[in-house]
């Protein structure tokens, strides 16, 4: 019989996810009775959710100062380390389901359950602060352990894009492509992998670039 887990490692979620996640488990774990001897203790979890959740608010907007976006990644990196520590003490306590999810953290699914995964509900290409760059931006899929990127510039004879392999990756995080060419619209999609398969194809998206002289 499969014991129930939850998911200890949220590295592959995006700074929007992890601070939904952030919020949901501070809200489920304030008042709950299940866990009283927490170790780490709630007051550690909750100053760090509290403190990269705030940072990742002013970091999504646009205006956000380099020295702001590295402060958000250093909290980033300190929560994702406590949500290991308290989900991984979870998991070791108890094996009621039931009971671990009352801590709001995400279960581990069972492999039997477990299709191809759903295609990556959008796509985004911005610009970068490096020259002749733009980065790929998509969300995490659950239980993908792999990404395939396509980019395409031009069209064929039926107008149809010519897609490109803009190569893979394990992580919807700093992604990019270059060299671009200055004025030159770009399409990008990308697609999921697990063990079970490929996604479909995300939404397509486009930029033009802007290389600066």
């Amino acid at each position: 019989m499969r014991t129930p887990k939850l998911i200890s490692n949220y590295d592959y979620l995006t700074d929007a996810e992890l601070a939904s996640l952030a919020t949901r488990v501070t809200d489920a774990m304030r008042t709950n009775t299940n866990f009283p001897d927490l170790n780490p203790p709630f007051a550690d979890y909750e100053a760090a959710a509290l403190d990269y959740i705030a940072k990742q608010g002013i970091t999504a907007n646009r205006n956000a100062s380099a020295q702001q976006k590295k402060e958000k990644d250093e909290a980033r990196e300190v929560l994702i380390v406590m949500m290991r520590k308290v989900s991984s003490y979870i998991n070791n306590l108890t094996d009621v389901s039931s009971v671990q999810l009352s801590s709001g953290f995400l279960p581990v699914a069972d492999p039997k359950s477990l299709g191809n995964p759903s295609a990556p509900a959008w796509s985004r290409l911005r610009l970068s602060s490096r020259p002749a760059e733009i980065l790929l931006d998509f969300p995490a899929v659950p239980g993908a352990y792999d990404y395939e990127l396509q980019i395409a510039w031009e069209t064929d004879a039926n107008n149809q894009l010519i897609w490109l392999s803009a190569g893979t990756n394990s992580s919807s995080r700093g992604n990019f492509y270059a060299p671009v060419k200055d004025g030159v619209r770009y399409y990008f999609r990308v697609r999921a992998r697990n063990r079970r398969g490929m996604s479909g194809w995300s939404p397509v998206s486009s930029l033009i670039a802007q290389v600066d002289a």
